[in-house]
């Protein structure tokens, strides 16, 4: 028997921050997965993961972040990375939801980012 549904929050009830990272670097004539292949390198100490666990400010990570990503292959600034976190909510996930809602518990969960982080 279900109890309850846990839904991610990004990628899952909006559209997924790989779409918008393949769109940047498509853009920019980056390397192809160059922000993903930065996040997974070293994904326990990187800038990243840092700033995730609020361990340095956003100025530490932009030079970081960009270190990283220069060590394989192209510079990206972390500044530019974290807008590209916000997507758009899909309708039918939305839908989705408030149907399970109706018979099961539902929770959220999704990774954090200090306070002010994205704004």
């Amino acid at each position: 028997m279900i109890e309850a549904v846990i839904w991610d929050f990004g990628g899952v009830l909006t559209s997924s921050p790989f779409e918008a990272f393949a769109r940047f670097e498509t853009e920019r004539g980056l390397p192809i997965d160059i922000i993903r292949r930065t996040n997974a390198a070293n994904h326990f100490e990187n800038a990243w993961a840092k700033f995730e666990r609020a361990e340095i400010d956003l100025d530490t990570f932009d030079e970081l972040f960009a270190e990283e990503s220069r060590a394989l292959g192209a510079e990206v600034r972390g500044r530019d990375v974290l807008p590209l976190l916000s997507g758009t909510l899909r309708p039918e996930m939305v839908a989705a939801l408030r149907t399970i809602k109706q018979n099961h518990k539902t929770g959220c969960i999704t990774n954090n980012l200090p306070a002010n982080a994205i704004g």
